[in-house]
């Protein structure tokens, strides 16, 4: 079972953040980030998801290096350890007596999550969040913006930022560099958007479906023992 030391995950969470499991995420962001950078790699053709997806049985490891070439990548030692680092997938006995891995229970829910993420926002927009490789920076603001109570337009249904605002969200890093950065690679992944007013549009609907995502891995993880007891139950706005 992982276990990792909670003071080495944890970032602090900004005192104007809305939502008891959404500080949680916040202050164990590297691990969730993690987790979700692997199942969401576009290495090898979605080499993990592709993995994750075959070992629904016990695979050989001559069959999982027969899956690993056809991804064309060199080795597939470190998918496995990664997957199996999150208690994913285990090692398992095949019907012929031969050691292989298969899917866990967790692996199974992780796949799910995925593939619902892609069901709420369509399978272009998923492979968006996909291509768009967002990393702690990049999460960390858009749980900022999605922890924040604004509250979204009545007409475009769509919560605006004007620039004045979009210099405060900034503020919550050391280097304003990485607050663009972040804003431009949630750009790139479909979940904001620049329009020609100067301002930043947020999506409602997309936002919770990748909040939804994010929430669902950190509950695998708390369920893998890799930091403290798992989030509370959703309140009525999402946003617990």
């Amino acid at each position: 079972m992982v276990k990792c030391i909670r003071e080495d995950i944890t970032i602090g969470a900004p005192p104007n953040l809305e939502g008891v499991t959404i500080k949680d995420i916040y202050r164990n962001l590297a691990p969730v980030v993690e987790l979700h950078s692997m199942l969401t790699s576009t290495h090898g053709q979605y080499l993990y998801q592709r993995l994750l997806h075959a070992l629904r049985a016990n695979l050989a490891r001559d069959e999982i290096e027969s899956l690993r070439e056809e991804s064309g990548v060199k080795e597939s030692d470190r998918h496995i350890n990664r997957l199996a680092k999150w208690n994913l997938i285990e090692s398992a006995t095949t019907s012929e007596g031969v050691t292989g891995y298969v899917r866990t229970a967790l692996g199974e829910e992780a796949l799910n999550a995925v593939r619902e993420l892609e069901r709420k926002l369509g399978s272009e927009r998923a492979a968006a969040v996909c291509r768009s490789a967002m990393g702690v920076n990049a999460i960390k603001m858009f749980l900022t913006i999605f922890g924040d109570n604004k509250e979204p337009d009545l007409f475009t249904r769509r919560v605006t930022y004007t620039p004045l605002e979009i210099g405060q969200l900034i503020r919550g890093f050391v280097r304003s560099l990485e607050g663009i950065s972040s804003l431009d690679k949630l750009d790139d992944a479909g979940l904001l958007s620049y329009f020609e007013d100067g301002n930043i549009h947020v999506n409602p609907r997309r936002s919770t479906a990748f909040y939804a995502y994010l929430r669902k891995l950190y509950q695998l993880l708390a369920q893998s023992g890799s930091f403290g007891p798992g989030p509370k139950a959703s309140d009525a706005t999402g946003r617990s």
